[in-house]
């Protein structure tokens, strides 16, 4: 193995930022980028190695170091086979923490909400006077940014943390459901990769007490702050609370109860980091919603409500939850990741829904939960998400809600879930006329 060669597996955001990063601190490295595609900005003066000759590169065990993007599996078997020959394998968040060791962090993850609470505590930190970064699965590659004086606030996915060698100075878990387990192999795999958050035993790990999965992992952990909990901020009754005190929440926009737990999270991790004041008030002015979590906007006089963030059941059944008083046209389905719809469907029977527009492929499985429990609203099937929001504009009543909650990914027909967003709102607005 040629000890001075490195490669670059992956050439999207992360994988640039790696490039310039490895030039910078590793002069003495050869540098080699790995697609598994053609790429069609490659960087001049590299060798470049795709498809199956990236492949072949791996497993001979040419490289003695690799940093993988995010996207690609860490458990795709050139991987153990180039190991087993001597390559170390890294990633972007590692030689960011191994520049910055001086860094203080917050990490935040979580199968849902933790955009939502990374962005929150950005948000308090800021308004308590602090510096403040906010870095990672938020769009911001972490190499090439220097920390902030005080905190920097990290939201790690899944793919992130399964090779995270790291420990923040504060994590935060806000929940766990079954997602991703194709990239990970199995749910176990993910809650445990999940878990990485934690793997540093100086880590104060902040985690949702309220939430069954979550309690049963970490509940024998030493350093352990939960929220959630009747003792710290909690959710209760859609209002905040510390202990028995309700807090005074100001310009807080988000809407539904699991929105104030998001902010409990954000709270028990900007009060551990210093953030006085929060026991007793919130002022949330000038924090921006996130696009695509429950994002409105009005079409023909009728609200509309952009969930396409919602990948799992359990997003979607907060979605309704928020929306409960108005009665809901609910476009659902999309890629199938194994999910288990028998929650949703039993909380569809009871909820206020004017009609079901179903996608493929999950929409058919969706169907077959509610065909079983006998369901009284129309279910229409669509085969593309323009159809779909025709169809709803003819099933809602002139006080509903279309609200676009899939409770699964976007891969039957859109590349993410931020295109399927956008094409949402462009099939309504073209319905206005």
């Amino acid at each position: 193995m040629a000890s001075s060669e490195a490669a670059i597996w992956g050439y999207g955001r992360e994988g640039q930022a790696a490039l310039a990063h490895l030039k910078e601190k590793r002069p003495d490295l050869t540098l080699v980028i790995l697609n598994d595609t053609p790429i069609s900005d490659a960087p001049a003066g590299l060798e470049i190695l795709t498809g199956d000759a990236a492949k072949d590169a791996l497993t001979s065990g040419r490289f003695a170091l690799v940093v993988k993007s995010p996207g690609i599996s860490l458990y795709r078997p050139e991987i153990a086979q180039a190991k087993a020959k001597g390559t170390k394998f890294t990633s972007g968040t590692n030689l960011w923490f191994e520049a910055h060791p001086e860094a203080r962090t917050i990490a935040v993850t979580g199968t849902k909400g933790k955009s939502t609470v990374s962005r929150l505590i950005h948000h308090l930190l800021v308004k308590g006077g602090f510096d403040a970064k906010l870095l990672g699965n938020v769009g911001v590659a972490a190499l090439g940014e220097q920390p902030a004086r005080d905190w920097t606030v990290f939201e790690l996915s899944s793919y992130q943390l399964a090779d995270f060698d790291h420990g923040g100075n504060i994590g935060v878990l806000t929940n766990l459901y079954p997602e991703h387990a194709p990239w990970h192999g199995g749910v176990e795999p993910y809650y445990r990769d999940k878990l990485n958050i934690f793997r540093d035993a100086k880590t104060l790990a902040i985690a949702n007490r309220a939430h069954e999965e979550v309690f049963a992992r970490v509940k024998t952990r030493n350093n352990l702050v939960w929220f959630n909990d009747a003792s710290g901020f909690h959710e209760k009754g859609g209002k905040l609370f510390f202990g028995e005190q309700e807090v005074r929440v100001e310009n807080f926009a988000l809407r539904g109860a699991h929105n104030i737990a998001n902010l409990a999270a954000a709270c028990t991790a900007a009060d551990q980091a210093g953030v006085t004041g929060l026991r007793e008030r919130v002022d949330m002015a000038g924090f921006e919603q996130l696009a695509h979590r429950l994002e409105e906007f009005s079409a023909r006089g009728i609200t509309c409500v952009d969930d396409s963030i919602s990948t799992v059941p359990q997003a979607t059944l907060a979605a309704l939850a928020a929306y409960e008083s108005r009665p809901i046209v609910l476009i659902a389905g999309g890629s199938d990741r194994g999910q288990d719809y028998d929650e949703l469907a039993d909380a569809l029977i009871h909820a206020n829904i004017a009609a079901l527009i179903l996608l493929p492929v999950t929409g058919a499985r969706l169907r077959a939960a509610l065909d079983m429990r006998g369901a009284a609203f129309p279910i229409v099937d669509a085969g593309k998400l323009a159809d779909a929001v025709t169809q709803a504009f003819a099933h809602v009543p002139k006080d509903g809600v279309v609200l676009l909650s899939p409770a699964a990914p976007s891969f039957e027909e859109f590349r993410n879930f931020e295109e399927r967003g956008q094409a949402f709102k462009d099939a309504c607005s073209s319905l206005r006329a």
